[in-house]
């Protein structure tokens, strides 16, 4: 057996035991949770997809053994696919002709995040159309006062009414974000320590020029559409999950907007305090998120950090 094997094999009982190690009980543990692709994202990054595939594997059956089948499929989605296909994408290369220099040949991080937000949404999209007669919302809805009942036993009921309400409106879709955005965090981890230790297969992105895929426009003009023709028609089940999925869709979205925003400071004279001060805002306002994927959004489509350049072409020119 060779050597990249068994590190394969090692970094996928690694993750499953991160991954299961929830089963103890301990708070401290869901950081091990949210950081268990690191792993298979070290294997995959470092040694390639059939390295990740035979780490995935190894973790998949790790966790059947120690949870059962339930767990292990749920491995299977949660951590191995999203690395395999990170690993997979990453490490694509763009045609000759499409790139001047060997430095600028490699597909940008964003094609690996939309097709991860376009998983996330099809996992929602799934659900509810496999969803009992309540539907996905009437199904979540339920669990969510379970929950309450058991975490929240001292709240009034008209609180927990309350409370079961507000989370059902976006509870699948800030789920399904909040994954792809730890799965991008993982990569971003994965890639740091590679590259210090010189076992990266590609260079690291620069993050702050992060690029969508043209036709990524269309999942989000689409599951928009479907969420305005749902609440036109009163199609509730219709609506709920398209707005759900718009959410998912929106991330990598975010994260473009994000990279115009750093783009941007390092053009003024503190981009620190700038930085600083926008992540700041966004923590406390949730419209503040919105308002930089509305930025990722037109980016996307009219290229405002080109429009900058050549904005500032022009002044040096004149």
């Amino acid at each position: 057996m060779s050597r990249d094997v068994l590190i394969a094999i090692g970094g996928g009982l690694m993750s499953a035991v991160a991954a299961v190690s929830f089963f103890g009980g301990s708070v401290f543990s869901l950081v091990f949770v949210y950081f268990s692709s690191v792993p298979l994202l070290l294997v995959g990054l470092g040694l390639g997809p059939r390295a990740v595939s035979i780490a995935a594997g190894a973790g998949i059956c790790a966790t059947g053994i120690i949870g059962g089948v339930f767990p292990a499929g749920v491995f299977a989605l949660i951590q191995a696919l999203p690395a395999w296909i990170i690993s997979r994408l990453t490490i694509l290369q763009l045609p000759k002709a499409s790139h001047e220099n060997e430095n600028n040949n490699w597909y940008s991080p964003g094609f690996a995040l939309a097709v991860l937000s376009l998983l996330a949404s099809l996992i929602i999209l799934g659900t509810a159309a496999s969803a009992g007669d309540g539907g996905m919302k009437g199904m979540i809805e339920v669990y969510l006062a379970e929950a309450f009942k058991a975490m929240a036993s001292a709240m009034d009921t008209e609180g927990k009414d309350m409370m079961v309400t507000r989370l059902t409106s976006f509870f699948p879709g800030a789920i399904g974000a909040s994954w792809v955005t730890m799965v991008a965090l993982n990569a971003v981890v994965a890639q740091g320590i590679l590259t210090r230790a010189g076992k990266n297969l590609r260079p690291t992105p620069a993050y702050a020029g992060i690029d969508l895929p043209l036709w990524f426009s269309w999942p989000l003009v689409s599951t928009a559409a479907l969420a305005l023709v749902g609440n036109i028609l009163g199609a509730e089940e219709l609506s709920y999950a398209a707005y759900n999925t718009t959410m998912v869709i929106a991330v990598p979205y975010f994260f473009t907007g994000l990279a115009v925003v750093h783009s941007l400071a390092h053009r003024v004279a503190s981009p620190g305090l700038v930085l600083v001060g926008v992540y700041s805002v966004i923590v406390v306002s949730l419209w503040a998120a919105v308002v930089i994927v509305g930025v990722g959004i037109a980016e996307h489509w009219v290229g405002l950090r080109n429009r900058q350049d050549d904005e500032n072409d022009k002044n040096e020119i004149t």
